[in-house]
């Protein structure tokens, strides 16, 4: 070897050095403009990145999460009388790590009357990122401020490139959520989508990308505060301390990268309804006063996953929500709300005639003047005329006393007056008048038409009453033949895809709705009538019918229709429905596909309920609530999307489902949501020593506002009890009796 080679003058000792410096040097410069959080459990990091500025930014980025920034965190967001909205936005000028993550802050200054001091914490646990924020301010300034954290995405991710969920509002496709509506159609278009947290049953907003990637934010601390004349939209902007709610969402602005993130007090844009053409959107914008000493902090979570269709994505950030917010089971004494709700549905029925029935519509309050409708008795959906009979025959086999004997009769009398007013099929209507046994000639024809949901609902439920009725011995047969009858004339109504119409013209074949959303609520029953008569050929047509709504609507991860006066909207009772047809069929055939299915369903139709307490407005009359101050609204369900915030009890009904899903799935989840919806949905039955200011115990009302709107939070459009409100309720009691003892203990325990 030529050690000559290996000489080294002094000039290259020099240049080596100087290069190695300057690497130290970059290095070390880099290291001091980048700082780490750590990294997601989906691959991606989030860090910190200083700009030439010298202001620091984040960036969320590796993975298959779109690459998603913001150099400039500190938003507030500035309004004063008669000026334009100003947007004041800084990076952070102070950040610090530690072991609990980092801490970072920004002065943002306005003009020279006030300097707004922002100070945020970051921290990473797997796959969520969590943040918090407060903000103190040096001075005082006529006007209001607000503040926000967004983030924007990949400029490559175009508007079309990805689904959004917020429960109870938008899941996917916003088709079928109605024009003005926050999910819907015209928001689609606009490219906008955000949510008030108080319209929603989780502050809960995800984004799913085509790749199956997701983010979701989360409010993990919510708090919902308002004032009365804000939740009833008196002005357009409004400033006032006590607004504690935000707003979240994803939205884009022209060619510019999608954004998502968090307002907090929120501030929305909507869509009039009854206002004729759509025109341009209303924007409600809602502010903190500029003053020091106001209160203006809040927390939002980020969670990000990977490899999830976007089914996967409903289900998990939803559970995800759920088992941060733990919803607070509040027991009820089951056999006490039991027999009061079965004797006031009892004093309710009303006898013409001979003709026996429960009437539409009753007020909730101490006034004749409000009665409306009180001789129309309808089959299934929100009168359910039968299954009230059959908790009447629950009742007369659980009580020897003459009060049960009494029950029994009034039930066997429900029935037999429902099947020769409906005697014809196909039928001339799902209802009739008690006072005539004709049909109805009153108000509101089109809700005695004959639906497939109302029908189907109801001879589900009395062919359950005739088996179990058989089995103690006594013997039905006009009730199968009046059963077996129309659905002999059903299956000549199904279609080459499987469907039914959703509504025939009143006594003939002739499809009124040709949709085929309700196809679910035929299934049961086609079920129920092989069993029964051990004829194949109707558990076929379900079969057909359940694929139907499969391949159309639960693929897809929402379903729709369910509401028979919401024709063709996406809606929990759509959900449920899709669930009882699953279940159904896997109760028949143990195939694994429709237990998959029925958790699907199940999955979706949960996400309907409120599992965050929402206050009633701080300065609000009690006495004009129509939902109490103070009363926990954990239970409380979204009904429709196209009325995001209007609440009622509906899913009650499914507490039996859910816990026997909990049987065959052993998860445990499933338990939960059956706890909740036994026990927390009771909590505005007039019950003793709470009587609110129903006239009398085991009433409630149908259903309450919970968003902003013209009556405000917490008041209904009406103060009217119908028979589905009992019947629910007392199905998911009764209804228990599917469980093992053991289930049913864990369902009814107080503790």
């Amino acid at each position: 070897m030529n050690h000559n080679n290996l000489r080294i003058t002094f000039p290259s000792l020099k240049y080596i050095l100087i290069v190695f410096c300057l690497s130290v040097t970059t290095l070390f410069s880099q290291q001091q403009d980048r700082m780490n959080l750590g990294t997601l459990e989906s691959g991606a990091s989030v860090s910190f990145i200083r700009a030439s500025g010298g202001e620091w930014g984040i960036e969320i980025s590796g993975g298959t999460i779109p690459k998603t920034v913001q150099p400039k965190p500190a938003n507030v967001e500035i309004y004063q009388k008669d000026a334009e909205i100003q947007i004041l936005s800084a990076g952070y000028k102070r950040i610090s790590q530690s072991s609990s993550g980092i801490d970072a802050g920004a002065d943002i200054a306005f003009k020279n009357d006030a300097v707004f001091h922002v100070r945020d914490h970051w921290s990473l646990d797997g796959s969520v990122l969590s943040f918090s924020r407060a903000v103190t301010i040096d001075g005082n300034t006529p006007g209001g401020f607000n503040s926000s954290i967004e983030f924007m995405i990949d400029p490559s991710v175009q508007w079309t490139d990805m689904k959004c969920f917020t429960p109870g509002a938008l899941y996917g496709d916003p088709t079928n959520d109605g024009d003005r509506s926050p999910g819907g159609t015209l928001n689609y278009a606009s490219h906008r989508f955000v949510m008030r947290e108080d319209i929603l049953p989780a502050p809960l907003f995800a984004l799913s990308f085509g790749n199956g990637a997701s983010m979701t934010m989360l409010d993990p601390s919510p708090n919902g505060e308002s004032t009365a004349a804000e939740t009833k939209l008196s002005s357009d902007v409004m400033t006032d301390a006590r607004f504690q709610f935000g707003a979240m969402g994803a939205w884009q602005t022209g060619k510019q990268p999608i954004e998502f993130g968090f307002q907090f007090p929120g501030s929305i844009t909507m869509y009039r309804f009854g206002f004729g053409a759509a025109g341009t959107p209303r924007w409600i914008r809602r502010f903190h006063p500029i003053e020091q000493g106001v209160d203006h902090h809040y927390n939002v979570q980020f969670r990000f996953g990977k490899n999830e269709s976007f089914r996967d994505v409903t289900r998990n950030s939803w559970r995800w929500g759920w088992n941060t917010l733990k919803p607070e089971v509040i027991p009820i004494d089951v056999d006490m709300v039991r027999r009061i709700l079965i004797d006031h549905l009892k004093s309710q029925t009303q006898t013409i005639d001979g003709r026996t029935g429960i009437p539409f519509a009753v007020s909730t309050l101490d006034t004749s003047l409000w009665q409306w409708n009180w001789t129309m008795s309808v089959m299934g959906f929100v009168s359910k005329t039968i299954e009230c009979a059959d908790q009447f025959l629950r009742e007369g086999d659980r009580d020897s006393t003459a009060r049960g004997t009494t029950m029994r009769q009034t039930g066997l009398s429900i029935i037999s007056s429902m099947v020769n007013a409906l005697h014809d099929i196909p039928l001339k209507g799902s209802g009739y008048d008690l006072a005539t046994g004709k049909p109805w000639t009153g108000d509101h024809k089109e809700w005695l038409a004959p639906f497939l949901r109302n029908a189907t609902e109801g001879m589900r439920v009395l062919m359950q009453a005739y088996r179990r009725e058989h089995s103690h011995g006594y013997d039905h047969p006009e009730w199968l033949a009046w059963v077996k009858s129309y659905v002999d004339w059903l299956l000549q109504q199904q279609r080459e895809d499987g469907s039914f119409p959703r509504r025939w013209k009143e006594g003939t074949s002739v499809a009124a709705e040709t949709t085929g959303s309700t196809s679910n609520a035929a299934v049961p029953l086609l079920v129920l009538m092989t069993k029964e008569t051990g004829n194949p050929r109707y558990q076929q047509s379900a079969i057909r019918a359940a694929e139907y709504v499969w391949t159309h609507y639960g693929e897809r991860g929402l379903y729709v229709g369910g509401a028979s006066d919401n024709p063709n909207m996406t809606d929990k009772e759509a959900g449920m429905l899709s669930l009882e047809a699953f279940m159904s069929l896997y109760d028949a055939t143990k195939e694994m596909k429709w237990l998959d299915r029925a958790k699907a369903a199940a999955d979706y139709t949960e996400s309907w309920i409120w599992i965050w307490n929402l206050p009633m407005p701080v300065d609000a009359d009690n006495a004009h609530l129509h939902w109490k101050q103070g009363v926990p609204t954990v239970g409380l369900q979204g009904i429709t999307a196209r009325g995001a915030g209007g609440t009622d009890e509906y899913l009650d009904w499914s507490a039996p489902s859910f816990a026997k899903l909990y049987e065959y799935t052993k998860d445990e989840h499933y338990l939960y949501v059956a706890r909740v919806l036994l026990h927390d949905t009771k909590s505005m039955v007039a019950l003793p020593g709470r009587m609110y200011d129903m006239k009398g115990i085991g009433w409630q009302q149908e259903h309450w506002s919970m968003g902003p709107g013209w009556f405000g939070r917490g008041v209904g459009g009406h103060r009217f009890w119908l028979p589905w409100v009992s019947a629910n309720h007392l199905h998911s009691i009764n209804g228990l009796d599917i469980l093992t003892p053991e289930v049913y203990n864990q369902m009814v325990k107080n503790n």
